[in-house]
């Protein structure tokens, strides 16, 4: 069993439904750190939905469900962290608005 750190995301995700991370196939991650960036001068908000393999977004997978940030807020993202991807699984993000948002997510891929 081989443990490999990741960069899982690193960008900025759009105002619909946007796949951050996809775990590769015999591969298992799980997430350890997580954090947003809102770059405006008003507050803006963001969900993700962890997705089983095969799923879709909904009410039955959201892990955040809008967290605020105000202007200018760095936030961890503690729902996040812990959370395991099995192979095949996502994580998606929507933002209230496109580019405005920063999300960092690292994890370790366990194959």
């Amino acid at each position: 069993m081989a443990n490999t750190l990741v960069d899982m995301y690193n960008a900025q995700p759009a105002a619909t439904d946007t796949t951050l991370y996809t775990a590769a196939a015999n591969t298992r991650v799980r997430i350890l750190q997580a954090s947003a960036v809102n770059d405006t001068t008003s507050t803006k908000y963001i969900s993700f939905h962890r997705v089983p393999s095969g799923g879709s977004v909904g009410d039955a997978n959201i892990i955040i469900n809008q967290k605020a940030l105000a202007s200018r807020e760095s936030a961890p993202l503690w729902e996040l962290v812990g959370q395991v991807l099995e192979p095949g699984d996502l994580l998606s993000a929507i933002a209230e608005t496109a580019s405005q948002i920063t999300v960092h997510i690292s994890g370790v891929e366990i194959t």
